[in-house]
């Protein structure tokens, strides 16, 4: 999956987006406490429930366990995505501020 950023960070790197740098810290306390929760999510291990629905012996529990792994790491990878998409928005701020900085010092 490519990120939805990429056109922005483009623009930037071409110097055709600026960002006033007084908006990245609110940039940074908006995206901030969302990377954080996406990144406890993945923390959180969602993709190894090992143990929790019981033992080898009970062949139930092993499906169970099999099933909500699976589930797991479909979620896992997509919280990965999500934190990945977000930093690169953040980034992507950063050097359209950065941008606009060097522009007005020019």
């Amino acid at each position: 999956m490519t990120s939805p950023w990429s056109g922005l960070d483009a623009a930037t790197g071409s110097k055709n987006l600026y960002l006033d740098p007084d908006v990245i810290p609110a940039v940074n306390q908006a995206f901030e406490p969302y990377g954080q929760s996406l990144q406890t999510l993945i923390n959180d291990r969602l993709d190894d429930t090992s143990g929790y629905f019981g033992t080898a012996s009970n062949p139930l529990a092993m499906q169970l366990e099999q099933a909500f792994n699976s589930r797991g790491t479909t979620l896992t990878n997509y919280l990965q995505q999500q934190l990945s998409q977000t930093q690169d928005f953040v980034k992507t701020a950063q050097d359209a501020a950065t941008a606009l900085q060097v522009a007005d010092d020019s």
